[in-house]
């Protein structure tokens, strides 16, 4: 690490590397059985390099030759951005929990068993499956270092599960997934990463016609994401300082429900972007975003904060808006771990409490509609009639539209007492709301 700082300081004002490491063994089934366990490894190199005041970029898998990665680092400075952008220095205290020394020895053979018995668990809601199964252990190791005086690293090791069951009957294609990421191989209990996928298989077998209008609608932890991704795109700091979000210069505003709260948490081990510093070198922190419904914060990378004359809340990570895990993207502020609050009810209660309306696990095209402004339209990937309280059948061809922000503002019903992670990044409970338009094609 330190060889290309050293090559890169006689020629730059700052430079910056990021360095990781990465052994993946994947293990999957397809429904004919196990298909795939083949070891990967990744290591490269990132360096960002501030020439005349302007950032430059370059990143390769071959260490062997730091000055060409230097050279050109500097070479695209030349076409950079300008930044006032200052690398941090110090000391980042270690987050514990990270790595497991008996997940990094998970052998295939592990993997290859716990596959077979989440297989054979959801097989049990019928011969008519076809259910595909991934497990993936990952140990991988970061370090940033700058010229600032900064040098902080640390391994961080997960165990992931993704489950597919599909249900195909004449005119009908019904498909259930579900992701979990833990830490250590011992929490992965069968009964608890299977129970979703039967639930909504066992749900899902009769069909039944669509209500349509502006009604109440239940998201099950699982499809709360169509109606967070708006403030997710709200909150960042960068979409604050283009000017795209409805949030700007409303800090301290009561904005939402008081009932609704939302922290930034990258800190939060059981996190998959969880760690002691951010993909720039900043240490990680609990930042309350939403508190009793109102505004108290943005999440910020280094070149947002910047701009805006504010610290870095430690969320530069690589791979977008949602983050990623790949050393050649730049850093941009992202979520680490979004933490949504619980409330009083259970799910049930909430399903319970709704006359007519609908329960919906997830969509299709996350994304869709008009973010910036809060709005989103999205078909329904897995939904639910409930009528006087109950489940009763999947709806197909249904389309949801709405607006996060008034939402969450004025038609909060409640939310569940119980969070769930979805996709490592989102640790939601169900969130009910009402005047969902709802149209069934």
């Amino acid at each position: 690490m330190h060889v290309f700082l050293e090559k890169a300081r006689d020629r730059v004002e700052q430079a910056e590397v990021y360095h990781l490491q990465r052994k993946v063994l994947p293990v999957q089934f397809d429904p004919d059985g196990l298909s795939v366990i083949k070891t990967k490894q990744i290591e490269g190199v990132a360096l960002r390099a501030i020439c005349e005041g302007r950032l430059g970029y370059s990143t390769s898998t071959d260490l062997a030759h730091p000055e060409a990665i230097v050279d050109a680092a500097v070479a695209t400075a030349a076409y950079g951005d300008p930044t006032e952008v200052q690398f941090p220095g110090g000391i980042i205290e270690p987050l514990a929990g990270l790595h497991s020394p008996a997940t990094e020895a998970l052998s295939a053979e592990q993997l290859v068993e716990l596959g077979e018995a989440i297989q054979q668990r959801i097989a049990v809601e019928g011969d008519d499956l076809e259910i595909g199964v991934s497990l993936q252990k990952t140990v991988e190791h970061v370090r940033v270092a700058n010229t600032n005086g900064l040098d902080a690293e640390e391994t961080r090791s997960s165990v992931e599960v993704g489950i597919e069951a599909t249900r195909a009957k004449s005119g009908d294609i019904f498909t259930v997934d579900d992701s979990h990421q833990l830490r250590n191989f011992s929490d992965i209990n069968v009964d608890r990463v299977t129970q979703r996928v039967r639930r909504l298989l066992s749900l899902g077998r009769d069909v039944v016609s669509s209500p349509s209008g502006s009604l109440p609608v239940v998201f099950t932890p699982s499809g709360t994401l169509a109606l967070l991704l708006p403030l997710i795109m709200g909150l960042s700091g960068k979409s604050v300082l283009l000017k795209l979000s409805p949030l700007a210069e409303k800090l301290g505003q009561a904005l939402f429900d008081p009932r609704f709260n939302l922290i930034d948490d990258g800190r939060c081990v059981a996190g998959a972007s969880a760690g002691s510093f951010d993909d720039e070198g900043v240490p990680t922190r609990r930042t309350p975003l939403i508190e009793d419904g109102q505004l108290r914060a943005f999440y910020y990378d280094l070149r947002a904060a910047q701009q805006a004359g504010v610290p870095s809340t430690g969320n530069g990570y690589k791979g977008g808006l949602m983050g990623g895990s790949n050393f050649r993207p730049t850093p941009s502020a992202s979520i680490s771990s979004l933490l949504v609050g619980t409330g009083i009810a259970s799910e049930a209660e909430l399903i319970g409490g709704i006359k007519h309306g609908l329960l919906v696990d997830g969509v299709l095209g996350l994304g869709q509609g008009n973010l910036n402004a809060g709005d989103f339209s999205n078909n329904v990937a897995a939904a639910f009639v409930i009528q006087d309280g109950k489940i009763a059948g999947r709806v197909k061809n249904v389309m949801l539209a709405g607006n996060s922000y008034d939402l969450l503002r004025d038609h909060l019903i409640g939310l569940g007492d119980k969070a769930e992670w979805v996709y490592g990044k989102v640790l939601c409970p169900a969130i009910a709301v009402n005047n969902v338009s709802v149209t069934a094609k």
